[in-house]
């Protein structure tokens, strides 16, 4: 009788690609677009929580695919935009 075939390990997800110092340099830019727009500051704290919520978000959708993040001016607002690869 043959063995029931062993059911795969799953693939561990990629690490996170948001580390505090690019933490840190999206926040610097951010701050510099906000300041540019006229926007109210963001804390450093506010910024890194959202950001690895997305992260956290983004990975259940999207295994395996490398996660980003950049600063843009959308609509004339500083925002934080996540790019999946």
């Amino acid at each position: 009788m043959a063995a029931a075939p062993k059911p795969e390990a799953p693939k561990p997800a990629a690490a996170s690609s948001v580390d505090d110092a690019r933490l840190r340099e999206l926040h610097n830019r951010l701050q510099q677009a906000k300041q540019q727009t006229n926007e109210a500051k963001v804390s450093f704290e506010g910024m890194a929580k959202s950001i690895r919520a997305a992260e956290a978000k983004l990975r259940e959708q999207h295994k395996n695919r490398k996660i980003d993040f950049d600063v843009v001016i959308k609509d004339g607002k500083a925002v934080v935009k996540p790019i999946v690869r």
